[in-house]
Protein backbone atom coordinates (compact mmCIF):
# COMPACT_ATOMS: atom_id res chain seq x y z
CA UNK A 1 0.00 0.00 0.00
CA UNK A 2 3.02 2.70 1.15
CA UNK A 3 4.52 1.49 -2.09
CA UNK A 4 1.59 2.78 -4.26
CA UNK A 5 1.02 5.70 -2.36
CA UNK A 6 4.87 6.46 -2.83
CA UNK A 7 4.99 5.80 -6.61
CA UNK A 8 1.73 8.12 -7.32
CA UNK A 9 3.03 11.28 -5.12
CA UNK A 10 3.99 14.10 -7.01
CA UNK A 11 8.05 14.80 -6.15
CA UNK A 12 9.31 17.76 -3.96
CA UNK A 13 10.98 19.44 -6.56
CA UNK A 14 7.47 19.54 -8.75
CA UNK A 15 5.23 20.83 -5.80
CA UNK A 16 7.95 23.23 -5.08
CA UNK A 17 7.83 24.63 -8.87
CA UNK A 18 3.78 24.47 -8.81
CA UNK A 19 3.80 26.94 -5.58
CA UNK A 20 6.54 28.73 -6.72
CA UNK A 21 4.68 29.92 -9.93
CA UNK A 22 1.00 29.99 -7.85
CA UNK A 23 3.04 32.59 -5.39
CA UNK A 24 4.02 34.34 -8.67
CA UNK A 25 0.54 34.77 -10.18
CA UNK A 26 -0.86 36.19 -6.86
CA UNK A 27 1.72 38.10 -6.46
CA UNK A 28 1.70 39.69 -10.02
CA UNK A 29 -2.33 40.04 -9.68
CA UNK A 30 -1.84 41.87 -6.29
CA UNK A 31 0.35 44.91 -8.74
CA UNK A 32 -2.15 44.98 -11.18
CA UNK A 33 -4.79 46.02 -8.64
CA UNK A 34 -2.61 48.13 -6.84
CA UNK A 35 -1.54 49.77 -10.54
CA UNK A 36 -5.58 49.86 -11.02
CA UNK A 37 -6.23 51.34 -7.76
CA UNK A 38 -3.39 54.02 -7.94
CA UNK A 39 -4.39 54.81 -11.56
CA UNK A 40 -7.84 55.41 -10.29
CA UNK A 41 -7.06 57.82 -6.97
CA UNK A 42 -4.35 59.72 -9.39
CA UNK A 43 -1.23 58.51 -7.05
CA UNK A 44 2.29 59.81 -8.32
CA UNK A 45 3.04 58.47 -11.63
CA UNK A 46 6.87 57.62 -10.20
CA UNK A 47 4.90 55.14 -8.51
CA UNK A 48 2.49 53.88 -10.97
CA UNK A 49 5.73 53.11 -12.82
CA UNK A 50 7.38 51.53 -10.17
CA UNK A 51 4.31 49.20 -9.93
CA UNK A 52 4.73 48.39 -14.02
CA UNK A 53 8.20 47.74 -13.38
CA UNK A 54 7.68 44.91 -10.82
CA UNK A 55 4.73 43.69 -12.77
CA UNK A 56 6.90 43.62 -15.46
CA UNK A 57 9.69 41.17 -13.83
CA UNK A 58 7.45 38.91 -11.81
CA UNK A 59 5.52 38.60 -15.29
CA UNK A 60 8.46 37.78 -16.51
CA UNK A 61 9.68 35.18 -13.30
CA UNK A 62 5.85 33.91 -13.71
CA UNK A 63 6.57 32.46 -17.61
CA UNK A 64 10.09 31.26 -16.71
CA UNK A 65 8.77 29.30 -13.62
CA UNK A 66 5.87 27.82 -15.95
CA UNK A 67 8.04 26.83 -18.69
CA UNK A 68 10.20 24.95 -16.63
CA UNK A 69 6.88 23.59 -14.67
CA UNK A 70 6.03 22.36 -18.36
CA UNK A 71 9.36 20.55 -18.42
CA UNK A 72 9.54 19.38 -15.34
CA UNK A 73 6.21 17.56 -16.04
CA UNK A 74 6.72 16.44 -19.04
CA UNK A 75 10.24 14.78 -17.47
CA UNK A 76 7.87 13.04 -14.99
CA UNK A 77 5.60 11.65 -18.01
CA UNK A 78 7.96 10.40 -20.54
CA UNK A 79 11.71 9.43 -17.98
CA UNK A 80 10.12 8.37 -14.59
CA UNK A 81 6.74 6.67 -16.05
CA UNK A 82 4.76 8.74 -13.16
CA UNK A 83 1.55 9.73 -14.32
CA UNK A 84 0.73 13.17 -14.33
CA UNK A 85 -2.69 14.98 -14.70
CA UNK A 86 -2.92 16.88 -18.40
CA UNK A 87 -4.45 19.63 -16.58
CA UNK A 88 -1.26 20.81 -14.61
CA UNK A 89 0.30 21.22 -18.07
CA UNK A 90 -3.10 22.77 -19.19
CA UNK A 91 -2.98 25.28 -16.68
CA UNK A 92 0.57 26.09 -16.96
CA UNK A 93 0.20 26.85 -20.58
CA UNK A 94 -2.80 29.24 -19.71
CA UNK A 95 -0.40 30.94 -16.63
CA UNK A 96 2.38 31.31 -19.63
CA UNK A 97 -0.66 33.52 -21.76
CA UNK A 98 -1.42 35.22 -18.68
CA UNK A 99 1.90 35.77 -18.08
CA UNK A 100 2.95 37.03 -21.58
CA UNK A 101 0.01 39.40 -21.64
CA UNK A 102 0.68 40.75 -18.32
CA UNK A 103 4.34 41.29 -19.80
CA UNK A 104 3.75 42.94 -23.34
CA UNK A 105 1.00 45.29 -21.20
CA UNK A 106 3.48 46.31 -18.84
CA UNK A 107 6.68 46.64 -21.63
CA UNK A 108 3.87 48.65 -23.55
CA UNK A 109 3.43 51.35 -20.84
CA UNK A 110 7.13 51.39 -19.40
CA UNK A 111 8.03 51.99 -23.13
CA UNK A 112 5.31 54.35 -23.97
CA UNK A 113 6.63 56.92 -21.46
CA UNK A 114 10.18 56.28 -22.46
CA UNK A 115 11.30 54.60 -19.21
CA UNK A 116 10.52 57.42 -16.75
CA UNK A 117 8.25 60.32 -16.81
CA UNK A 118 10.40 63.58 -17.39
Amino acid sequence: MSGILQRDAKPLLGKLIKWTTWAILILNLITVILYIAGSYQKISDDTLLTLVRICLILSLLLIISSVYGIILDLFYIVRKRQPVLLFGIAGYIMIIALGTLLALGAAFIVGATGGNLQ
